[in-house]
């Protein structure tokens, strides 16, 4: 068997170095990216503010890894890809499991920080991480310009995960390792937390109703994706109602200034969360209310989300199957035995 190929090197304090300059240039492009072509600014630097603090975070993560152990050997263990493991024969009947290859030069993605974490009873928030790796894969795919509200809140849901992995974790200050960057991180989101609290509080005089005020949560700015979303204040004082006056009833993102209808928004977050593909067999779990006629009834739930209209008959009386809004008109029958029922009392 041929011999190991040393393992690459791993320098942690470049390491870390290199975590914090990411974090710093990603805070750096993420001012840029709001700032009006005027003073200076570039949309286009909003893509890169997400891949930079984001490879800045990560990089973080393995810097703690490598530090949890004292042998250079073994950090780099825990940080490079190990090479496949393979089973050979012991020449006595049995197997051994020897690894085939070389630690590969490419390092440890997400998941498996998450699996060393855990060995090294490492604390973070993952559920959050693993937000902010979708809303970073998916603004790949997306042009930057408009991008600039789903960074901001990138950037604000970032703060307090950073703030408690170096405060806990690497027992540092954050003002003190990232300096200015942190300084623009803080404002930022106290920003986010205040004009969200203003957001919700408006919102409440606004009369959603009360099956669509988790779809409102799940709102953002069709412009920039933003999720400080406000109810315009004219319809407020118009005494209009989301309830009622959704042809009519708009929004106003705090970050951008774009207007909008809200209904189409929360309708089009609560058709998202059920989306269904027929080629797989899969039925729709959403459908038109025969009441209020909007796209909010939740078929195994037989209730409207926006006009709380229930099914005065749930299940057919002759064999218990189960009703949908169709039936209601067979008087508590399914539509087998209605038209038996109609069948016979023609032929009677």
């Amino acid at each position: 068997m041929a011999p190991q190929r040393p393992m690459p090197r791993l320098d942690a304090a470049k390491l870390r170095q290199n975590a914090l300059t990411s974090i710093r240039l990603g805070v750096e492009d993420f001012e840029r990216c709001r700032l009006n072509g005027d003073a200076g600014g570039d949309p286009a630097r909003a893509l890169s503010a997400i891949r930079n603090l984001f490879a800045g975070v990560l990089l973080l993560f393995k810097y703690k890894i490598a530090t949890c152990v004292d042998n250079p050997e073994d950090a780099a263990a825990l940080i490079f890809n190990p090479p496949e493991v393979l089973p050979h024969s012991d020449g006595n009947g049995g197997i051994e499991w020897v690894p085939a290859g070389k630690f590969r030069p490419t390092t440890i993605d997400v998941a498996t920080i998450q699996k060393r974490f855990e060995a090294f009873r490492i604390e973070v928030d993952w559920a959050v991480i693993n937000k902010l790796q979708a809303c970073r894969n998916h603004l790949e795919h997306l042009h930057p310009a408009h991008t600039l509200g789903e960074v901001a809140d990138f950037v604000a849901e970032l703060f307090p995960v950073l703030r408690d992995f170096i405060q806990t974790e690497l027992e540092e200050l954050p003002a003190s390792i990232l300096g200015d960057a942190w300084q623009i991180m803080l404002l930022h989101h106290n920003f986010f937390v205040d004009t969200t609290e203003q957001c919700a509080e408006a919102w409440s005089d606004a009369c959603v109703p009360q099956g669509m005020e988790p779809w409102l949560e799940e709102c953002k700015c069709p412009q920039c994706s933003s999720t400080l979303l406000a109810p315009v204040q004219a319809n407020l004082d118009a005494a209009d109602t989301v309830e009622s006056n959704d042809d009519i009833f708009q929004a106003t993102c705090m970050a951008c200034g774009h207007t909008t209808l809200i209904a189409p928004l929360m309708i089009d977050a609560l058709e998202r969360a059920h989306s269904y593909d027929p080629r797989d067999g899969e039925e729709p779990s959403v459908e038109s209310c025969n009441l209020c006629s909007r796209d909010t009834f939740l078929i195994d739930e037989q209730s409207c989300l926006w006009c709380a209209a229930e099914l005065e008959y749930t299940e057919c009386e002759i064999c218990d199957e189960g009703l949908r809004q169709e039936d209601q008109d067979n008087d508590g029958l399914c539509s087998y035995h209605a038209h038996s029922y109609e069948k016979f009392m023609r032929d009677d």
